[in-house]
């Protein structure tokens, strides 16, 4: 867990009749403080926006000791390794996944590989202590945990990288789930205030996800277009039957008004000079 000296920030989520979420947060108390790791993906994003928009399958989590968390798990008498980096409880049933941060290692050459490591190492360094919380129909508090979560920008970041690795992967049907985040992440957010917050993670990355945003969600285009019937197609719930094509053109400014923030960065530096 992080050093904050401020008190975690409080987040209650409504569970469903499954109990799925306090099954995830009974899961999260059992990790180890050490080696550090930070909460990801589609239950770090249902932190973030104060609800549970979507189902999610299990736990993600960045690590800068991914083998060392992961051979702490392994050693829980009802956990299995699925594969080098994903794990099984199995009381509750549930799966975590334990990515490597890369913190420490050289940065990769290619291009994508390059910018998911340094989306990573924002997250990492982004993070901060939430306390997570079920509450159920009384409003009474069932399950909680502090846990550290990859901040908003980051968890944009993230999805923004994520969903276009997948449009002809193995696993095309998570591309509906990472627009729908997104755009949850987005949608009620000063987007000059994020933009500025996105921009910290630095120009390499920021530009790289400003053009990804302007290129699958800038209005009246057909990416937009493809991308809006993605996401119905394989995120079939209420919530993501309400996000209409035309709302998620927001993060198309996302991505030009984070492309002209970095210009006009470019343009006081040089004129500085």
């Amino acid at each position: 867990m992080s050093g904050d000296q401020t008190p975690p920030e409080i987040v209650l989520l409504r569970d469903g009749e499954s109990g799925r979420i306090a099954e995830y947060i009974r899961t999260l108390r059992r990790l180890p403080v050490a080696p550090r790791w930070i909460l990801v993906g589609g239950l770090a994003v249902n932190v973030r926006v104060g609800r549970a928009h979507r189902a999610t399958n299990d736990i993600d989590t960045v690590s800068p000791d991914q083998d060392g968390l992961v051979k702490i798990l392994v050693s829980f008498d009802d956990a299995d390794a699925i594969s080098a980096a994903k794990i099984q409880f199995h009381d509750p049933k549930v799966e975590v996944d334990v990515m490597d941060s890369t913190d420490g290692h050289e940065l990769p050459l290619a291009e994508r590989d390059r910018v998911f490591a340094l989306a990573r190492r924002f997250a990492m360094r982004s993070a901060l202590t939430v306390t997570i919380g079920t509450v159920d129909d009384e409003g009474c508090i069932t399950e909680r945990v502090d846990v550290e979560v990859a901040s908003r920008p980051a968890l944009v970041i993230l999805k923004t990288l994520s969903f276009p690795e997948r449009i002809d992967g193995n696993y095309r049907y998570k591309v509906g789930s990472d627009v729908q985040d997104l755009y949850r992440l987005v949608e009620r957010e000063d987007i000059d205030v994020l933009a500025a917050a996105i921009a910290e993670c630095g120009p390499e990355l920021a530009t790289f996800i400003a053009g990804e945003l302007r290129h699958y969600f800038a209005a009246g285009t057909s990416d937009l277009r493809y991308t809006h019937t993605r996401m119905r197609s394989f995120a079939r719930n209420a919530d993501s039957l309400a996000i209409t094509e035309d709302a998620l053109s927001i993060l198309g400014v996302l991505g030009e008004t984070i492309e002209e923030l970095l210009e006009a960065r470019a343009r006081g530096i040089h004129g500085s000079g």
